[in-house]
């Protein structure tokens, strides 16, 4: 705490991570808590849990260990591109480590996978920038996200014909489509949204669906998926 609150006094603007002080937890200024410091929370190859009033970052390797080594074995692009969602979908940022070779070169399977998510947000990036998180809880199978009056629902595995959705409390779901993809069937049914999906999915790696609300999505509070969402 006291190393926190000399480099604060040295300079306010200062943006300092929880490790200051005890580690991973929930960031906090000193004005909240005597117990730790910290500007913004850092998990550690895992994703944080949904949280968008606290910044965190979660730091994940691409693949076994921080630097780098002859023939690790590397998370794939679709694993890269879940991490990223679901990071999103907490109301977090991703740091995606990777290492140089001992000449200073990126390895081709690393830079690989990077530019494959870099095709996949130059398609689908509204669903992650300037996004928060939710307002549906990230799941094995899906992860959402919102800004203004629009959330965007990521699924994460390779759905049926149809996915069964919770109703948004305090507010109407006006239309339903695929980004990249146009319009798809939407209707309420037993108090869950359901919405039509092609026979083909728009990505394999990460269908997302759009929905465009009668007001702003941050009112709504957390809602938790069933394990059973489709059909």
């Amino acid at each position: 705490m006291e190393l926190y609150s000399y480099a604060r006094g040295l300079n306010d603007a200062l943006l300092i991570n929880n490790r200051v002080d005890k580690g991973r937890g929930r960031p906090v200024r000193e004005s909240d808590s005597v117990s730790y410091a910290g500007d913004f929370g850092t998990p550690e190859q895992e994703i944080g849990g949904l949280d968008n009033a606290h910044p965190w970052e979660s730091c994940i390797t691409i693949g076994k260990q921080w630097a780098w080594r002859p023939n690790d074995t590397l998370k794939t692009l679709n694993e890269c591109i879940h991490i990223l969602a679901k990071t999103a979908g907490g109301g977090g940022n991703l740091l995606l480590n990777i290492s140089p070779m001992p000449d200073g070169r990126f390895e081709k399977r690393q830079t690989d996978i990077l530019k494959g998510i870099g095709v996949w947000l130059d398609r689908y990036g509204e669903s992650i920038y300037g996004t928060r998180g939710g307002p549906y809880r990230s799941a094995s199978w899906l992860a959402s996200t919102y800004k203004g009056n629009r959330i965007y629902v990521h699924l994460l595995t390779l759905p049926g014909s149809e996915v069964l959705l919770p109703a948004l409390p305090g507010r109407s779901v006006k239309s339903a489509r695929l980004l990249g993809a146009g319009e798809t069937r939407l209707k309420m049914e037993d108090g869950k949204l359901k919405i039509a999906l092609p026979a083909k999915p728009v990505d394999a790696n990460d269908t997302v669906i759009v929905l465009e609300l009668d007001g702003p999505a941050d009112t709504i509070a957390p809602l938790d998926v069933p394990a059973m969402s489709l059909n």
